[in-house]
């Protein structure tokens, strides 16, 4: 059974909000709503006088809010939306000499910090480089993102040019020390096993954890164990009476599009196995208010010695 790390659920937008139109060469002032203006003014604000050295801004600061967030990022708004955007600022600058060298920069108010991990984390690409820049960034090529309490900024440059990522690294940190907000705690990073787990392979997943519509706020991570590699997570659910629901959509889940195996009694949680294709099995359990689990582990035996693993690094809190 083929799976998803992340399922991104579609969103259909329900109105169209008045926008700042950016290089229209017009003076007139930006048409922005009451609502947009509420809701955006703090990082539209965090993206005025931030123009590098020899870059010229090109127009106003544009500004969305998640309802009409399509209208700039069509085809990624749903993403945002299934992590709870409230609005995002846009605004470009090119070189003054060279407008074809540029410096976009998009900074989402994601409303919480968790959010804000979230949607940074799954759209980290592998061997990105990490970067000391706000609560975590990274670079991949030749664009930079980071996060910042509540707040998640991308930016993304015309290339290589030493003279613009100079000046994208440089504006990444004056944003970054513009915005407001303390680094909080990520209970999922607090919950999973640190060891032998994949550097920046942690994502949360606010909604469709896995693919599986009735998994959320799930935290995920990649673990390797020699030459073996598996992925395992931990889902917060509302209380332990939550939790026993949920486990059990995850188990008809399994008995629908998989083969069930024995169970196993590990760390005195009861595990359900499956074996769901290509010789790969699937586990889980309930241990209070969290359901705790591995999936596409090749064998029943590597998938209980994975459990075991997970459930004796688990940390929940009292």
């Amino acid at each position: 059974m083929r799976r998803l790390l992340a399922a991104i659920p579609f969103v259909f937008p329900v109105f169209v909000a008045a926008q700042d139109f950016v290089g229209s060469g017009k003076d007139d002032p930006p048409r922005i709503t009451p609502e947009m203006k509420a809701v955006t003014e703090a990082i539209a604000q965090a993206l005025e006088g931030l123009t590098p050295e020899g870059f010229t801004k090109k127009g106003l600061v544009e500004r969305y809010t998640e309802a009409n967030l399509y209208e700039k990022i069509d085809g990624r708004s749903e993403l945002f939306q299934s992590y709870d955007v409230t609005g995002m600022a846009f605004v470009t600058f090119s070189k003054a000499d060279d407008p074809a060298k540029f410096i976009d920069v998009f900074l989402y108010d994601m409303t919480t910090p968790l959010g804000a991990f979230g949607v940074y984390s799954v759209e980290r690409s592998p061997g990105s480089k990490a970067i000391a820049t706000g609560d975590g960034g990274h670079r991949t090529g030749a664009d930079l993102f980071f996060r910042k309490g509540q707040y998640y900024a991308s930016i993304l440059t015309s290339g290589p040019d030493e003279e613009v990522q100079k000046a994208a690294s440089a504006l990444a940190d004056t944003l970054a020390n513009r915005l407001k907000g303390e680094a909080a705690e990520l209970w999922g990073l607090a919950m999973l096993p640190a060891k032998n787990r994949i550097d920046d392979t942690v994502q949360y997943l606010m909604v469709d954890a896995l693919g599986l519509d009735f998994l959320t706020n799930a935290f995920t991570a990649r673990y390797r164990d020699g030459e073996a590699e598996f992925t395992a997570f931990v889902a917060r659910c509302k209380s332990a009476t939550n939790a026993a629901e949920v486990l059990a959509k995850h188990k008809a889940h399994l008995e629908e599009f998989g083969d069930m195996a024995e169970p196993a009694k590990i760390e005195g949680a009861s595990v359900m196995f499956a074996e769901v294709g290509g010789g790969d099995f699937d586990g889980a359990c309930q241990v209070g208010d969290v359901i705790a689990g591995v999936t596409a582990v090749k064998g029943r035996d590597a998938a209980v010695k994975a459990m075991t693993f997970l459930l004796k690094g688990l940390r929940i809190p009292k």
